[in-house]
């Protein structure tokens, strides 16, 4: 039997009940670059990954689809807890404090405007994401 060749994450999707007001939050607390627009979508840059921001109610193309559940992101930054200072300065609700990992991370937690969690994360050395991740320009 053949595998199928996963590349990688391309997309996440967020159904959100405001799509510029998460946009904002995206944009301009995280500084993630806007990719895409259509439709009363947004979507902006993570690395290689999108993250589309969907508007909760359905149109006409998403009848018959499955359309609900939660999600967390996590989102490898470089550090942890100078992110977590910049996003408190910009007003954003902190859901978990910074914190050392048993699995070799450090991480920290906000809500977004729709209450999705985003974990901010720091790999640290010797831990298991270690040598999953992706070589950065701070690596």
């Amino acid at each position: 039997m053949s595998r199928i060749n996963v590349q990688g994450l391309q997309t996440v999707v967020l159904h959100v009940a405001d799509v510029n007001r998460a946009a904002a939050f995206y944009e301009k607390a995280l500084g993630l670059p806007r990719v895409y627009e259509h439709r009363g979508r947004v979507a902006v840059g993570l690395g290689p990954t999108r993250l589309l921001l969907h508007p909760t109610e359905l149109d006409s193309a998403d009848i018959g689809l499955a359309r609900h559940g939660r999600a967390e992101l996590y989102l490898s930054v470089a550090d942890v807890d100078a992110s977590l200072d910049h996003l408190r300065t910009c007003g954003v609700p902190v859901l978990q404090e910074a914190a050392d990992e048993p699995w070799g991370e450090r991480d920290a937690a906000v809500l977004d405007p729709d209450g999705y969690a985003v974990f901010l994360t720091q790999s640290q050395p010797g831990g298991w994401a270690e040598d999953t991740m992706p070589e950065t320009e701070s690596s």
